[in-house]
């Protein structure tokens, strides 16, 4: 069976409306429904099902008369993995709660100069702080939702007491192990927390971003890279649930399924909302679908849970191994924006698309080194992923390196971690607009490409001190910034950094000093990011109503955004005009549109890309094919 993103020839350009089952039916996702019509009706499939407040013992008892069996209950996010014959899923969509009901897909990872160049090393020293007393990560747990971590590590140990930093280590695979056999996991774990000790005695620096942080080790995906929606589903739950205990501030989500379902019935991103809901920030990788086969620029790649208005979303950046940013430029295997995630309107058969502006902002990604787990997959099968340093007596001392959005999203992850130390009052929608707010906007690349621009951790860290820890529940008209808002510019390896002052909202952008010096409703935790327009911000905040139609924010020059239309044609009032096979052909934008092959899940593997397909950075893990990896096979800067 091979699913594709379905081809439309209108698509609505309003933000994605929550159409409710009709008539106590339950929505099934499309590839589940052509796998009914497809496969044999005795056949046993794995079900993600949403509850809808439903009872679990009345459902759970409705599904076992139906020959099925419910596996696990993710409570705190209300859905079950159930295990039913195919020719009973249409019986289980009229189970009275039940709200939709989707396959339990694949999910794959996505594949110090760091420091330097993100200015997390000025971060560290505000106010007078040093690495040791200051702004290190220090008291703040993040969550790696990977294929595990390897807690012995050099790097990863706590200098006072000689422990490990990761605190806590969970499978949801079923394989019974709590390492990581896949490595991916571990080199996440040292760009967000790795303190870099295995490489001060050969005279080099591989810090993470925030080198005091502790970890849970949550595995998801198995010594192959591969997992599922319900093991994500598993980790999540347990992380709201825990969070009090362990001071869990931030979901790292180094990994991706493909965007079948809108973000409205999408499980991994109705979970993604539970947590946000919950207070904990969730970081996301945009995914590495930026390029077709043949090295083309396209659009609409962004992956699940990517595509959630609750996650910050992050694209990738190619440092070119300077500190620099002046000469930064986004990677090509980058996702670019809009979402092209979508649902049917069960009243009119209308294929609705969620059209979401991301990613929501881009770090660094390319080439990246961290922590390398001794005899790891990656590197058994990819020798050349190793960073020698001279220091490999110790095989807990090792690095290697690796190129993608994954790595993009460990090194916001780690920053978002700085920034909720410097103010552990910030909510999770605060984060966010901090992190669009001092993002530098680049020169060129548009906005479905970089978002707000390139992560600046000064900045963030900067701004976030400045406002209240309170700010949430201050009075609408009450200053969040009792001490006023610092300089909008940063000064980081020798360059003026400007801010871009600017939040994407949904599909609009917003403008202006009033998003921080007065209290808006949008920080909330109970405000999904995006959803809404003007009713969520008071007056002073500049609209720029949509970034779809005639005249609209899209291209950065000169730390300003430009204003102009995407189509050399007239846009249509009321939506795009999308080709047969959504490949724009000018119809839409003047570069081309993911094409409606690009997606594809076979009976037991997701191919992440195409099989042969040379990339551009070394390490960059393109995805799985069969039992194989898909390696970029090129260095270039």
């Amino acid at each position: 069976m091979v699913l594709s993103l379905a081809a439309v020839l209108l698509v609505t350009l309003t933000l994605t409306p929550a159409f409710a089952a009709r008539g106590g039916k339950a929505g099934i996702a499309t590839d589940l429904a052509q796998a009914t019509h497809e496969g044999s009706p005795s056949n046993t499939i794995r079900l993600v099902v949403s509850l809808d407040g439903a009872d679990p013992l009345f459902v759970a008892n409705r599904v076992e008369e139906l020959g099925g069996v419910v596996r696990k209950y993710f409570r705190h996010v209300d859905h079950m993995l159930v295990e039913l014959p195919l020719e009973s899923v249409g019986a289980l969509s009229e189970v009275e709660g039940i709200d939709y009901i989707a396959p339990d897909r694949e999910v794959g990872g996505v594949a110090s100069q760091l420091e330097t160049t993100t200015g997390a090393s000025l971060a560290y020293s505000l106010g007078g702080m040093t690495t040791t007393s200051g702004l290190d990560g220090s008291g703040i747990t993040v969550a790696v939702l990977d294929s595990g971590i390897d807690p012995n590590h050099s790097d990863l140990r706590n200098n006072a007491s000689g422990r490990s930093r990761v605190i806590l280590s969970m499978d949801f695979t079923g394989s019974g192990s709590l390492d990581d056999p896949y490595g991916h996991g571990t080199h996440i774990a040292g760009i967000i927390a790795g303190d870099g000790s295995s490489s001060y005695t050969v005279g080099r620096d591989y810090t993470g971003m925030a080198p005091r942080a502790n970890l849970l080790n949550y595995k998801v995906l198995d010594g192959r890279g591969h997992g599922y929606v319900s093991n994500v589903l598993s980790a999540i739950d347990l992380v709201i649930a825990t969070r009090s205990f362990y001071n869990t501030k931030v979901i790292n989500l180094s990994l991706a399924a493909p965007p079948v379902d809108s973000y409205v019935n999408d499980a991994l991103c109705k979970a993604v909302a539970r947590a946000t809901k919950a207070g904990i920030v969730v970081v996301a990788a945009a995914g590495n679908f930026g390029q077709d086969q043949n090295g083309n620029k396209v659009y609409g790649g962004i992956t699940s849970p990517g595509i959630s208005p609750s996650a910050i979303t992050v694209g990738a950046t190619n440092t070119r191994g300077t500190d620099v940013r002046s000469d930064d430029v986004i990677a090509p295997f980058s996702s670019r924006g809009p979402t092209l995630s979508h649902l049917t309107d069960p009243l009119t058969g209308a294929v609705v698309y969620d059209n979401l502006a991301k990613p929501d902002l881009v770090a660094p990604g390319c080439r990246t080194v961290s922590l390398e787990r001794y005899s790891d997959y990656l590197v058994s099968s990819y020798p050349v992923l190793h960073v020698d340093t001279g220091n490999n007596v110790n095989n807990h001392s090792r690095y290697m390196v690796l190129s993608g959005t994954s790595m993009s999203t460990g090194v916001v992850s780690g920053a978002v971690a700085l920034m909720l130390q410097a103010n552990p009052g910030l909510t999770p929608n605060m984060v966010k607009a901090i992190l669009m707010y001092t993002a530098q906007i680049m020169n060129g690349p548009d906005l479905f490409e970089q978002g707000a621009g390139m992560l600046n951790v000064e900045g963030a860290v900067r701004l976030a001190k400045s406002l209240s820890p309170y700010g949430y529940a201050l009075p609408a008209g009450m200053t969040l910034a009792p001490s006023g808002l610092p300089a909008p510019q940063s000064f980081i390896a020798g360059e003026t950094v400007a801010w871009g002052q600017s939040l994407i909202w949904g599909i609009g952008m917003l403008r202006g000093d009033s998003i921080f010096t007065t209290q808006q409703a949008a920080f909330s935790q109970s405000l999904i990011w995006g959803i809404g327009r003007y009713d969520a911000w008071g007056e002073g905040v500049t609209y720029f109503d949509d970034l779809f139609t005639t005249s609209y924010v899209a291209f950065g020059k000169d730390n300003q955004w430009n204003y102009v239309t995407w189509s050399p044609g007239t846009p249509q009032p009321s939506g795009l005009i999308w080709s047969d096979s959504l490949s724009g052909s000018g119809d839409v934008w003047q570069n081309q549109v993911i094409s409606n092959d690009f997606f594809n899940v076979g009976p037991s593997s997701l191919i992440w890309g195409f099989n042969g397909y040379g990339g551009y950075d070394a390490g960059l893990i393109w995805g799985i094919y069969d039992s194989g990896l898909i390696w970029g096979n090129a260095n270039a800067w």
